[in-house]
């Protein structure tokens, strides 16, 4: 869509210009060759405060009914201060017209053929470009003879071609660059069913650095004069993998309005969309979106779009604005059902999934097989200084192996390149995860700070594919308040200050995981083999403390009926490196407990679990046999509870972690 837009600030240039060069021609036309070159290399550019040349070939057949004009190597100076001395070179111009229709006040073409065009456009600022004529501005000729205030006014051309043109389009406002190579550009008049070939446009180039080739097709001229006619048009726009096709019409193609087209955009990643449009968007796995492209004034509307992003399906409906500088994008967006894979480049992950393309499956697997745990892929700062937008995606139901996702609803809300997600909803484990995400773009290494809140979440969830699920019950909550700066949410967590807590009142937890450790294995097997048993929790409470990165325990105890579980947990989340000890105290003792607490240390993707050899005693059986049934974590367990202790207070340590 904003191409669309940029396309038409585009022809408007041209146009202007082309049409200034034909009025100067024509008022050559009507002198001799040798007064024509003294005019133009003189006079003319004076007139229009450019310097304008005809410096090879100018012959001029005349005829009252058909007029004949051939010029060579005509050159439009560069406005002052901008790189290149031409604006627009031409190699050689050949049309016909006819003089007798310009005492009627109609100017008709036969003929126009336009050999190798270069054309520069520049925009230094809003209000400095190189295709406006201060001379010119208070008669507004220029406009006035290529942009007709009706199609009715639109020249009578029978044929025109362009070969071998050069396009080139600069924005420094919108930091945009375009340099297309037209191969050819041709259009006659008449309709297609009597006998008109309509236009037809091919060519390729670089926008923003990427290579795209164009290719579109349209009525014919006499269409494009006929207000009672919708023009045609069909284009298609190829840049690497992504793909742009337009089919439909315009009600009024000179001033670009009344379009309603079908369009279908397809591609591997959704973040390309922003060469063609400068809407910044997340890494995505492959897509493809079908809805209807409209336009009314100077917004563009995407109705009714339905389509695939991944494993996820996605429909919707969005508008871009494109009056101001930053053009604002609002959309509606809403899947029946999200993979959470696709979702993945939010936080700098590669999408993974079956549906995710060659190279992003590559890049997600040598990123899972490196030591790092946290994603490091740096956010495209400059792109959240391009455009506005407020957005809103709800996920009615979330695909997620191995967690409990359920349901996400969350606006994204971009404004002056302060992107706000808020508000963040997600419905997890029964209960849900809501607060905001902010992150400053108008800073090159942007701060970034996070505020969720965790509420009723449902413990037996996160046991669902285990044995576990009938004997753990309960729920729990808590907060997490961080700040940082960075590009990638490695660099932010290295860098943050804040807190998280975690509490818990009630529920149950596995007999066998609390307990294993105090059983021998005669008593072990009998739990393995038959039913499972719960024991009470009565309080839980793991309160964090973040300084530049590093993450320290406050509180962490786990109190149940059986036993008391405390910890020290630190964690350095620029290094990736974390040291723990977990200490449990069980209140029943048996013949084979010993106070043997458990070290976990390493790297954070990879840590190594030990104990002191010298007192593990029994227990290292026990936990062998655990180890071998049981997940990684479960294995854990046996080494954890030792000693003998009171309850805790439940209560003291909610108010500890709530200071």
């Amino acid at each position: 869509m904003a191409f669309q837009f940029r396309q038409h600030r585009i022809l408007t240039a041209i146009s202007a210009v082309l049409g200034l060069l034909f009025l100067c021609i024509f008022i050559l036309v009507f002198f001799s060759e040798p007064i024509i070159r003294s005019f133009t290399n003189h006079k003319a550019g004076g007139k229009i405060g450019r310097e304008f040349a005809i410096d090879g070939k100018l012959d001029i057949n005349w005829d009252w009914n058909k007029t004949r004009v051939h010029a060579e190597k005509i050159r439009l100076g560069n406005a002052e201060g901008y790189t290149e001395p031409e604006m627009v070179t031409i190699e050689s111009v050949d049309f016909d017209f006819k003089p007798a229709k310009l005492l009627l006040g109609r100017l008709e073409f036969g003929d126009i053929k336009i050999n190798k065009p270069n054309i520069i456009l520049e925009k230094k600022s809003p209000g400095d470009t190189n295709w406006e004529f201060p001379a010119l501005s208070n008669a507004n000729l220029a406009s006035e003879a290529a942009l007709p205030d009706s199609r009715k006014n639109f020249p009578v051309i029978g044929n025109i071609t362009i070969n071998d043109g050069r396009l080139i389009y600069r924005d420094g406002v919108k930091n945009l660059n375009l340099d297309l190579e037209l191969e050819t550009v041709s259009g006659s008049g008449g309709d297609k069913g009597k006998g008109g070939a309509g236009f037809k446009i091919t060519g390729d180039g670089l926008l923003q650095k990427q290579k795209f080739v164009l290719d579109a097709t349209g009525g014919s001229i006499d269409t494009l004069r006929d207000s009672s006619m919708d023009f045609p048009l069909n284009l298609k726009l190829v840049m690497g993998p992504t793909e742009v096709t337009v089919n439909g019409v315009f009600k009024d193609p000179v001033k670009m309005t009344g379009v309603d087209a079908s369009l279908e955009i397809k591609g591997h990643n959704l973040a390309d969309i922003f060469y063609l449009t400068a809407i910044p968007l997340p890494p995505t796995p492959p897509y493809v979106l079908k809805g209807q492209l409209t336009k009314d004034n100077d917004v563009w509307s995407y109705k009714e779009f339905t389509g695939k992003v991944g494993g996820s399906d996605l429909s919707g409906n969005l508008s871009y604005d494109t009056s101001g500088e930053r053009g604002f994008l609002k959309a509606e967006l809403v899947s029946n059902l999200l993979d959470s894979r696709d979702l993945g480049g939010f936080i700098g992950l590669s999408p993974s999934g079956e549906n995710a393309a060659p190279e992003q499956k590559t890049e997600a697997a040598r990123k899972k097989a490196g030591k790092k745990l946290i994603p490091d892929v740096p956010l495209e700062v400059k792109r959240l200084r391009a455009a506005d937008l407020d957005v809103t995606l709800k996920a009615k139901k979330i695909e997620a192996p191995g967690l409990p996702f359920k349901g996400l609803d969350v606006r994204f809300d971009l404004q002056n390149s302060i992107l706000k997600l808020n508000p963040l909803n997600i419905v997890l484990a029964d209960g849900t995860v809501d607060g905001s995400v902010e992150i400053n773009g108008q800073h090159d290494v942007p701060p970034m700070k996070m505020d969720l809140n965790l509420r009723k979440l449902s413990l037996k969830q996160f046991f669902g594919n285990t044995r576990f699920k009938d004997t753990t019950k309960g729920y729990f909550g808590g907060k997490v308040n961080l700040a940082g700066t960075g590009a990638s949410l490695a660099d932010v967590l290295a860098t943050s200050n804040g807190s998280l807590s975690i509490i818990m009142s009630g529920g149950t937890m596995s007999l066998l995981l609390i307990e294993a450790s105090d059983l021998d294995i005669g008593q072990a097997l009998p739990l393995f083999m038959g039913e499972d048993k719960a024991t009470p929790i009565r309080c839980g409470v793991m309160d964090f403390d973040v300084r530049n990165g590093i993450l320290k325990s406050k509180i962490f105890v786990l109190d149940t009926e059986d036993s008391l579980l405390l910890g020290n947990v630190g964690i350095d989340m620029k290094r990736e490196l974390i040291n723990a000890k977990l200490d449990s105290k069980p209140k029943d003792v048996s013949i084979l407990s010993a106070q043997t607490p458990i070290i976990v240390s390493g790297e954070l993707k990879k840590p190594s679990v030990g104990i002191d050899p010298t007192r593990a005693g029994a227990r290292g059986a026990a936990a062998a046999i655990l180890g071998t049934l049981l997940t990684p974590f479960a294995a854990i367990i046996p080494f954890i509870e030792a000693g003998d202790v009171q309850n805790a207070n439940c209560r003291a340590l909610i108010r500890e972690a709530n200071k």
